[in-house]
């Protein structure tokens, strides 16, 4: 996506900017890569020094990637109070309905996360009755949270849009997002899907492997929330869905890359990847090699 430069985003700005939902961005912005899947948008950007506003219908996450300087800050109509400088990787979370007024000097480096509301309930029942605790949260540090919100932005910035990862970690973000306000946050203990759930979902994989498979239609297979799914499959198989689906694509890729002299790019769109691209950095992930050199190899 080409970098843009924006004053106010919101509905009526332009379909570029539609991720923010219904949204008020006020301020000087330089996004550098968006990326959406149907349950999260994860965005790279960077914001210039000086006033900005932020009111928005969905939960918002960020990481910053510099040290993030003093700013001004007021939330709704309170009193403004000054932060202090901040380390790199410092998160800030905001919940939905919540205006946000800063004044800052320097320009800032941002990894962003925003999901809709209704995915707390999708992901798990517990989930959503614990979102109403949420409040807005100025410097919060959790590094692993912030891995999850920079691999969200890494794994889609050229565009290689995985739904299956992408609500796997968007479940892991809002799970250990909860336990920051809930503190201990229960959750059952998963012993694995029986044989003919595990079944069901394993044929459903090799009949659908060249679509953009998702985790909430898998684990609406097995009947269980997305969450307690992927809990339950890596228990049954040793591996999440991500994993074994990506391993199962690959395996498919090999076969074809043996067996034909078909381009690479139509063996990749087969498989269930975007494009050759997509597939050649699976690939080399998991053989060390890039499909034309496996072929050749064959040869």
């Amino acid at each position: 996506m080409p970098r843009e430069r924006n004053s106010v985003l919101g509905p009526a700005a332009s379909e570029k900017s539609a991720w923010l939902g219904n949204s008020i961005w006020q301020g000087k912005l330089d996004i550098s890569s968006v990326c959406c899947s149907p349950s999260i948008t994860a965005a790279r950007y960077h914001q210039d020094g000086g006033e900005s506003i932020w009111r928005g219908d969905r939960p918002r996450l960020t990481v910053a990637w510099d040290p993030r300087p003093p700013m001004l800050l007021q939330v709704e109509q309170g009193p403004t109070w000054e932060t202090p400088l901040a380390a790199p990787g410092t998160l800030s979370f905001c919940p939905p309905g919540i205006t946000v007024r800063g004044v800052k000097a320097t320009e800032r480096r941002r990894f962003l996360a925003i999901w809709d509301t209704n995915l707390y309930s999708e992901l798990l029942p517990e989930l959503d009755a614990a979102a109403s605790r949420f409040e807005f949260l100025v410097s919060l540090q959790d590094p692993l949270l912030g891995h999850i919100v920079t691999a969200l932005a890494e794994e889609t910035e050229n565009g290689f849009v995985n739904r299956i990862l992408a609500e796997s970690l968007c479940a892991a973000l809002c799970i250990r997002l909860a336990r920051h306000f809930v503190g201990h946050f229960p959750l059952p203990t998963s012993k694995g899907l029986s044989t003919e759930r595990l079944q069901r979902v394993r044929e459903y994989i090799e009949e659908h492997l060249d679509e953009n498979l998702s985790l909430a239609v898998l684990a609406d297979i097995a009947a269980l929330s997305p969450y307690h799914f992927s809990r339950a499959f890596k228990q049954s198989i040793g591996i999440g869905p991500h994993r074994y689906v990506t391993q199962h694509r690959i395996q498919r890729a090999k076969q074809l890359l043996r067996q034909t002299r078909r381009p690479i790019a139509s063996i990749a769109e087969d498989v269930g990847f975007v494009n050759q691209s997509h597939l050649t950095v699976a690939f080399r992930r998991e053989t060390g090699v890039t499909p034309g050199q496996f072929r050749d190899e064959w040869a």
